[in-house]
């Protein structure tokens, strides 16, 4: 190479290094696990009515002791300490709710309330029941201290729905769960206070939530050591996506660590030059910046989860730069290694990319992220390897060996047999496992992927115990809103079959009995006296104020659940056929493309037998496990197949080559997936330990299925 070509090639590569390095600093990072959800208009618009809801950034201050004097003063000074925290019962809250639902009374009617309204029209039973509610409500008038009610009762005043019914709180509970005391809220024992905080940032703005909790923390603190015989501890979505902000930064950071720690200590027992060792990190460094660079340009952000994932993209890039490596050990030159594994290694990286690509597709911010970020950073190592790495590796005249050894050709036959007996053990035993109805589930619950401490999860399951929430019939905006106009449509319906005037009439002779001035209900005749036209379900915090509370989980986890199975189901089906074909193309042969494919189908059934043995569920995270095993295991299949034909073809001995690139690049691979295992964070936990499987699996099968199907494949030739 002349001094011109080098000064193009080394200079080209460091202005690109410097684009590069300048591009991926400007990446702004998230902690929101939210990013794995679905992302299209359905599930944005509910999320956006469920930020809109004060519960999704409410923080509670939960103040425990045996004195609820006590209590009472710890409160008082987080109130001191806050002055914008709510720690009296919110009444002129509570009022502002009721009035809203007194205007809006059609939209919280049920089937009880109809027929209620339908027994007013009886001619006989129906006075009856109407002057037994005006009496009730002449003595709710009567008791002291009840004048707030007034407006409610002028709006209904046959009691079709009740104050505690239109109160958007999560721990309003029931009135045997929670008491006032000097008008503070308590439980019912009085050992246990609360105060309310409401977090400027939502529920989703982890960072500055966590400093927000840092903060609260401290008010905590010095509540404590004022009051000492009170605790006060911090609970809520805000606390939580805090730590969860905490843990996945702690939890990505020893990940990656010890993957390059790990992987670096392999690489020195491995190579016999330790000079080759800089070459891989370079190779893997430069991949790197590339996948950061791809995500400044395209999206601008990453999720710090996706980083996590980053050890498991690091021990799939590291195998282009180590197969070149160790490859180069068994030739005489460098130009020579490049011709020898520059076909397998182009087909495992396309295909792999291929594999992740279809990410991109997928309907989830998060996971799109990963997509665009392991497509940049495959494509920018094997471009560094092919391109940049045989100019810096080092020639040599001699073939060096490792001390790894492989089976001979004397031996052939039996290893043939412990690969056949291996496989069907598997298989037969994963069989079984399935047959049992033993199948590993999908968990659509976002809550079992959030950190939590065993503190916040027995505060959650506390207050839950105390005031379980009610049978609520919807979650998603759009049923929110069809389950509302239905409601509408109802009341109209209702009023336009029965005659509003006489009901009326009925109620002012009854109220005139009852000592009770007859004109005070009529806010209630103007709006049975006409059709009601309801309110713009378009307005995100009308939808949430009329739809308090009533978000359930289960609803929302069955979209989630619907939405992510078929996003897995495609997945898995797009990988799969991405891969086959290309194996097909490449090999030439469909019959050598079913021979590198078929240890991906069947490790399948391997990794749902142990997922149902461990007892391991699928979720919205691990679901990526497809992508990495179509997309790393064709990797190894591609070169067990390669070095078969290659030996069948020549009559030179390639294979064992091949597998010890193999073993060092899977023993990487299983350490940069291991150390995923050491997270205490739920999501990147589950992603390990799943993962995990699923590579090893993968590994075994490349290992023992391909040299059998060749054993039969040659007799046909």
């Amino acid at each position: 190479m002349n001094a011109k070509s080098k000064i193009l090639l080394w200079g080209g590569l460091g202005l690109l290094c410097a684009v590069l390095i300048l591009l991926a600093t400007t990446v702004r990072y998230n902690e929101d696990i939210f990013n794995f959800l679905p992302s299209d208009s359905e599930y944005a618009e509910s999320m956006r009515v469920y930020s809109s809801l004060s519960e999704a950034s409410k923080i509670v201050f939960i103040v425990s002791g045996e004195n609820p004097d006590s209590i009472c003063s710890a409160i008082d000074a987080i109130g001191n300490a806050l002055p914008d925290a709510t720690t009296e019962v919110d009444m002129d809250g509570f009022l502002t709710k009721l009035d809203f639902a007194c205007g809006n009374l059609p939209y919280y009617l049920t089937d009880s309330d109809y027929t209620a309204l339908e027994a007013c029209f009886d001619s006989v039973s129906g006075k009856d029941y109407i002057r037994n509610r005006l009496l009730d409500t002449k003595k709710v008038i009567a008791t002291p201290g009840t004048s707030f009610l007034l407006p409610w009762l002028k709006s209904d005043p046959l009691r079709l729905i009740s104050p505690t019914e239109v109160s958007n709180s999560q721990y309003a509970g029931t009135a045997s769960a929670f008491t006032s005391y000097n008008g503070y809220m308590m439980t019912a024992d009085y050992k246990c206070g609360f105060a309310f905080y409401d977090s400027p940032y939502g529920s989703t703005e982890s960072q500055k939530n966590a400093l927000l909790t840092d903060s609260l923390n401290s008010v905590c603190g010095a509540v404590q050591a004022q009051v000492k015989s009170v605790s006060v501890r911090l609970l809520g979505a805000p606390v939580v996506a805090a730590g969860n902000a905490v843990r996945i930064k702690t939890d990505t950071i020893i990940a990656i660590g010890l993957a390059i720690v790990l992987i670096t200590l392999i690489m020195l027992y491995v190579f016999p030059c330790k000079k080759e060792i800089p070459l891989i990190l370079a190779a893997i460094s430069f991949g790197w910046l590339c996948g950061m660079a791809a995500l400044s340009v395209f999206k601008g952000e990453v999720s710090v989860i996706v980083l996590g994932m980053g050890s498991i993209i690091i021990g799939i890039s590291a195998n282009y730069p180590l197969h070149l490596l160790i490859h180069k050990q068994y030739t005489c030159s460098v130009k020579q290694a490049v011709r020898e594994v520059v076909k397998p290694l182009l087909i495992g990286n396309i295909t792999t990319i291929g594999a992740f690509i279809v990410l991109i597709s997928l309907n989830s911010a998060a996971l799109k992220q990963l997509g665009l970020f392991a497509v940049a950073d495959l494509a920018g190592t094997i471009v560094f390897c092919l391109v940049w790495l045989p100019h810096l590796m080092k020639i040599n005249s001699v073939a060096e060996h490792s001390d790894i050894t492989f089976k001979s050709d004397k031996g052939s036959g039996v290893w043939l047999k412990v690969d056949v007996a291996l496989v069907l053990i598997l298989l037969i035993g994963s069989s079984l496992v399935l047959t049992l109805d033993r199948k590993p589930m999908f968990d659509p619950n976002i809550s079992h992927l959030n950190y939590m401490t065993e503190r916040q999860r027995a505060d959650f399951a506390w207050i839950e115990s105390l005031a379980p929430m009610s049978s609520k019939p919807a979650y998603l905006a759009s049923s929110a809103k069809a389950e509302l106009n239905a409601r509408i449509d109802r009341w109209n319906s209702f009023w336009a079959a029965h005659n509003a005037d006489s009901l009326i009439s009925t109620i002012k002779s009854e109220a005139d009995a009852c000592g009770i001035k007859s004109n005070v209900f009529q806010p209630f005749y103007t709006l049975i006296s006409s059709p009601y036209q309801g309110l713009d379900l378009s307005d995100s915090e009308t939808l949430a104020a009329l739809w308090p509370g009533r978000f359930d989980t289960e609803a929302m986890n069955s979209y989630i659940a619907g939405s992510l199975n078929y996003d897995f189901e495609y997945l898995g089906l797009l990988c799969a056929a991405i891969v086959l074909i290309f194996l097909c193309i490449s090999f030439k042969s469909i019959a050598l493309g079913l021979m590198a494919f078929l240890p991906m189908a069947l490790c399948w059934v391997v990794i749902f037998a142990s997922m149902a043995l461990l007892d391991l569920q699928f979720n919205i995270v691990n679901v990526i496990l497809a992508t990495f095993i179509f997309g790393q295991g064709d990797d190894y299949s591609v070169f067990i197949v390669e070095g078969l034909e290659y030996e069948r073809k020549t009559g030179k001995r390639m294979l064992p080559q091949y597998k010890k690139e193999i073993i060092v690049s899977a023993l990487i691979m299983l350490v940069g997936i291991g150390v995923l295992v050491t997270a205490k964070h739920p999501a990147i936990f589950s992603l390990g330990i799943v993962t995990l499987i699923g590579m090893a699996s993968v590994v075994i099968m490349s290992f023992c299925v391909p040299p059998v199907l060749h054993k039969i494949y040659k007799t046909t030739k």
